[in-house]
Formats: structure tokens, C-alpha cells, sequence
């Protein structure tokens, strides 16, 4: 009797766990400039890199990315991505991708002035959480880099979160329906209030989602994209 009590618990858990169980994990197919620029000094070069995730999230190693350039007169790029400032002026530098699977053409740009100096962009993204289940689950969030290497994933004030969710874990991930090649940050402490996570080993662009998930059913409860 006690061993079905137990049973029937979980099982009513794990459907009070979200409204809708995602089975679709296609995601739409990205890349990214990962070190853009904001100026580029005259007469130097500057080595541009990029990254692909695929339509289901995973990061795909080595892709063959064609480089463009809007003005070859101020800014000219190679086909590995080296850019080169020629004159002073403003221009565009486009990353361009085919992917295999679905033959899709996707693209990242990064606007470059050339000038007096080099200046690498500074990267900072800004987003909500959002609950996808029953359960209270929601707040603004800040992904920033760190000075030493690494990123700080903040939450905010506003931020709160059900203490009844079973097992409550955050992630970062590249594909919103799955936790299969996500991050694990760890289980949540905090249920109320401004907290941060210091993570040393995390690209500013290497995730797409902070990703909330009850760890002992494999059901997420919340999300928020990276962009």
C-alpha cells in the first residue's frame, strides 16, 4: 500500500511538473561572431571566429563558413575570417552558413569602424524567465562576461520561484526541449530575489537558454532565451 502511495505521488508530480511535455526537439539552426569588434585600427588585421549550432542545439565543430565583406574599400575580409581595416569608414562583415541537414543558409553580421584603435565589442545579454509549467517561475536575468575568463549569470530582484518544484535544477543549453548536452549549473538554492553563478569554464556564447528543469522527472518548468 505505502509502495503505491509513493508511486501514485510521483506520478501526480511528474504531471503537475508543466502544462506541455515537449517532444519536437528541432531548434532553429544558429551561428554566431564570437569575437566581434566594434573598431578595428587602420592597417591591422583581426581575427574573426564563429560558432555554428545545429538544428537540434548541438555545437558543430569546424564549420565551412563563407565570409563577406559590404565594403572591400574600408574593410576586407578572408575566407577564414581574417578582416583587414584598409580606410577609415564603417562596413559590415557577414558570416553566411548552408546547413547540411536542411540546406538552410543562416547568417551573423558584425558592423566594424575602422579607425584610429581596436576595440572588441562588449557583450552583455539581458532576458526574462519565463514558467512553462503550473508552478510559479519568473524573473530578469543578465549573462555578462567575467574579467578573470568565464561568464556571471545574475537574477534579479524580481525573480521567484515555487519552493514546492520537485528537484529543481537550472541549466544553460542550446536546445530549450532538452538537457541532453546542456550545463548543469547545479540544483536551485534560491527561491526569492536577486543571486548570481559565477562560471569559470562558460563562453558568453557558448548556450542559447537558461533552462530550468525538474531533475527527478526530466520536465521543464521554465526558460528564458539567450539573444
Amino acid at each position: 500500500m505505502k509502495q503505491a502511495l509513493l508511486f501514485a505521488t510521483a506520478f501526480l508530480l511528474f504531471f503537475s511538473c508543466v502544462e506541455t511535455d515537449y517532444k519536437n526537439d528541432r531548434v532553429d539552426p544558429e551561428i554566431f561572431i564570437s569575437n566581434p569588434l566594434s573598431t578595428l585600427e587602420e592597417g591591422t588585421d583581426y581575427q574573426l571566429e564563429t560558432k555554428y549550432f545545429n538544428y537540434v542545439g548541438k555545437e558543430i565543430e569546424n564549420p565551412v563558413v563563407n565570409w563577406s565583406t559590404e565594403n572591400p574599400t574600408i574593410l576586407t575580409v578572408s575566407e577564414t575570417g581574417l578582416v583587414t581595416g584598409i580606410s577609415m569608414g564603417v562596413a559590415i562583415i557577414t558570416a553566411s552558413l548552408i546547413t547540411k541537414e536542411e540546406n538552410l543558409t543562416i547568417t551573423n553580421t558584425n558592423k566594424i569602424t575602422v579607425s584610429m584603435s581596436t576595440a572588441v565589442e562588449p557583450v552583455k545579454f539581458e532576458g526574462t524567465i519565463t514558467s512553462t509549467s503550473s508552478y510559479l517561475l519568473k524573473g530578469s536575468y543578465t549573462l555578462e562576461p567575467l574579467d578573470a575568463g568565464g561568464v556571471k549569470l545574475s537574477l534579479g530582484e524580481d525573480y521567484e520561484a515555487d519552493t514546492s518544484l520537485p528537484g529543481l535544477y537550472i541549466y544553460l543549453g542550446n536546445n530549450p526541449n532538452s538537457t541532453a548536452d546542456a550545463f548543469e549549473i547545479g540544483p536551485v538554492t534560491t527561491f526569492d530575489g536577486a543571486h548570481f553563478y559565477d562560471l569559470p569554464t562558460i563562453g558568453i556564447y557558448d548556450y542559447n537558454y537558461v533552462l530550468y528543469w525538474c531533475k527527478p522527472f526530466g520536465v521543464k518548468v521554465g526558460e528564458g532565451q539567450i539573444k
